[in-house]
Formats: structure tokens, sequence, C-alpha cells
């Protein structure tokens, strides 16, 4: 074959970096047999014009395809496609996992990542990790990315948004080998990986219950439709039945953008400060409840915050739990739900080896059990005492 003839491609504001695109095309096309045994590639000179690229860059790309086989570097003639018939073996096309989430920012996301990580690193895949924003347009451009080279499967929190003209739904439908992590979407059919959301909220609100709180209010910032937060409202809903109590409608505050993904963790945005102050006027009112359920961590971090503005002290007056369990609950000495991040990755890492392995059974939807972690926001300080920090 004519070496003027070899042409790569890449993809310059790809997140995958461009020697391992060179490397991923020189790969892709001795194993499809469009190169057979033989072909000469061109020079580093000659990719570096083609594709204007460093020549570090190209180097790199080629050590890594001698490194696996795939060519070898004969001094003062090239770069040639190796002879041997095992090349198909050798290059795996299922090597890379998209793995897109919408932000990094908590402890709670980084452990989900690190599970997903440990399943993958070990079977010798390499995750290629992109951060959404939790910007809808974003998460499109950084799938058609990755669909561009050519990964072998996607783990994605997806981005919440009720529009229906979504890559990762046109991913799906195609059949595309993907697991969604810690929420699912209403129309698709794929592998969800997440808590029992409704265990969950169940078990914080019987826990006010038994600390003999009876006015609950669950408070939620926007969007509460996302199926996880939904979840837990209905958990609270069961709870307050079961106990024969009336439950509120939900407290919701805020804008349609989820709390975590624009947010400075040492200050408060101007968005925030409009929820809080919303907060603080349910607070001063004479509708003020015995106790709050926020429908995560986050959101509990605003409750403590209009607490203190209005004066009022925790637990004496009022309660306060979570959902989560991120680090701040721990420092703020907060009572929450907390999840298995970890395990959450971890197993959806491993259902998605199961699908590119040739698992064609129906689409799975996995719930892993939450714990209740009782801490000083709860305790009523008119019952018995139990001890903080007590699992459940």
């Amino acid at each position: 074959m004519d070496v003027e003839k070899i042409k790569i491609k890449i993809i310059k504001n790809s997140p995958v970096p461009m020697y391992q695109q060179i490397l991923n095309e020189i790969s892709a096309h001795i194993a499809s047999g469009e190169w057979p045994a033989g072909t000469q590639l061109p020079t580093e000179a000659e990719l570096e014009s083609q594709l204007q690229v460093s020549r570090v860059t190209v180097r790199q790309a080629f050590s890594a395809a001698v490194a696996e086989g795939l060519v070898v570097r004969l001094p003062g003639k090239g770069t040639f496609v190796s002879g041997t018939e095992t090349l198909a073996a050798i290059h795996k096309p299922e090597a890379f996992i998209g793995y897109v989430v919408p932000h990094l920012s908590s402890s709670f996301n980084v452990q989900i990542l690190l599970g997903v990580e440990s399943i993958l690193k070990e079977k010798g895949y390499h995750l290629i990790f992109c951060n959404s924003e939790g910007d809808l347009a974003k998460e499109n451009q950084l799938l058609e990315s990755l669909e561009t080279n050519r990964m072998s499967g996607y783990i994605v929190q997806p981005v919440y948004s009720e529009a229906s003209d979504r890559n990762l739904i046109r991913l799906a439908a195609r059949g595309d080998r993907i697991v969604l992590i810690d929420r699912n979407l209403p129309g698709i059919q794929v592998d969800t990986v997440m808590s029992n959301h409704f265990e969950g909220g169940q078990q914080v609100v019987q826990h006010l219950i038994d600390q003999g709180y009876r006015d609950i209010v669950y408070l939620a910032h926007e969007p509460i439709q996302l199926p996880s937060i939904a979840e837990r409202l209905r958990g609270y809903q069961v709870a307050m039945t079961k106990a024969k109590l009336e439950p509120h409608p939900p407290f919701v505050v805020g804008g349609p953008i989820e709390l975590g993904y624009l947010q400075d963790q040492n200050s408060l945005t101007l968005r925030e400060n409009v929820a809080l102050e919303m907060i603080a006027e349910l607070l001063r009112g004479p509708a003020r409840p015995q106790a709050i359920v926020a429908m995560n961590d986050l959101v509990a971090m605003l409750v403590l915050e209009a607490a203190e503005r209005v004066g009022l002290h925790i637990p004496n007056d009022l309660a306060i739990v979570g959902f989560d369990n991120l680090d701040s609950a721990v420092t703020n000495n907060l009572t929450t739900v907390c999840q298995r991040p970890y395990e959450i990755g971890s197993e959806a890492a491993r259902l998605l080896l199961q699908r590119i392995h040739g698992d064609k059974d129906a689409s799975k939807q996995i719930q892993l059990p939450t714990q209740l972690i009782i801490r000083g926001s709860s305790l009523n300080p008119n019952q018995p005492k139990i001890l903080a920090g007590s699992l459940v």
C-alpha cells in the first residue's frame, strides 16, 4: 500500500489524548485487515505534518504500537505492520470505556469513580473520564466525541433533562453498551445501578418518628422530578402514612439546576442564597415544623445555615436529617443516609463488562441497600438518649 494513501484521523478537542487516538487508529486499521502485514506507515515527520501534532505525540503513539506488537520499526527503513497472525487478538477495540458524570466535586462521586476504575483496571480496560458540568449540551458533545473514538461501552450519570433529543437515548436505541449510575432515565432500556432511595427515605423518617417528632416536612431543591429524589420523597410519604401521620406537600426551593454542579463549596451563589432565604422564611413563620427531611446533604447544609440565621438551635428547636453522608455531614454532626458509592461504581463496571463479553439478558435495575447514620442533628433532647453515630 502506498504510504501517501494511509490516512489517520484525530479529533483535537477530544477527551482522549492525541497519542492514544493515533494508536487507536493504527490498531483499528490493522485489526480490520485494511493495513495488512508489511504495510509501511508514514514517518514521524509525515504524521506530524499531516495531523498538526508534535513529533513527541507521534513518537509516543508509535512506541505504544511497538510495545503492543502491532508494528515493527526497522532502522533506516521505516515503520511496518507486524507480520504476526495474532494482531487481531493483540488489538482490543473494547479497551476503552467512556465515563461521563455531571461533576466530581463530592466524595460520593469520587468513590463511585474509584469503584468503577478498580474493576476496569483489573481487567485491562482504560477509563476516559468526562465532566458534563450538569449541562445536557455538553453531555451530548462528550458522548459524540467518545463515540467517534470507538468506546466499547459507557458508564453515565445522566444530566437531568426532560428533553428526548439526547445522544444517550440515541446510543441506547442503537444497542450500545451503557450502564447508568445513581439514577435511571425513563424511556430507555439500559442497565442501571443505584441505591434503594425509597428504603433510605423511609429510614430517616422512621427515625424521626421514633424520636417523637410528628410534624415532619420534606424539603427539596428543584428539580424534584429526578427519579432518585422522587423515590426519597415517596419513602417519606409512605413512612408518614404508616405511622398514621399526615405527610405535608414537599417544600420546594431553588431553580432547575441541581445543587453541586456549579456550586462553590466555600461560598453561596445567588441561586443558593435565594433558596436559603426561602428556607429562612419557613423557619421564621408559624408553620415551622418540628423536623425537616432534606432531600440530600447539600440541601441539609442550607437548612443548617438558615437555622443559624434565624437563631434556631439544632436539634433543640429543629431536627434535621439529610441523605448521602457527604464529608460535610460528618463535620456538621448531621444524621443522614449512607449510600455505598464504591459498590455502585464497581457493580456498574462488572455489569458493563458482562455486556461487553456477550451477555444479552434483559436490562437490569440493581438497587443497593442504604444505611442510616444517626448523629446529633436529629436526637430529640426530650427522648431517651441513643448513641450518636449509630448505624441502622
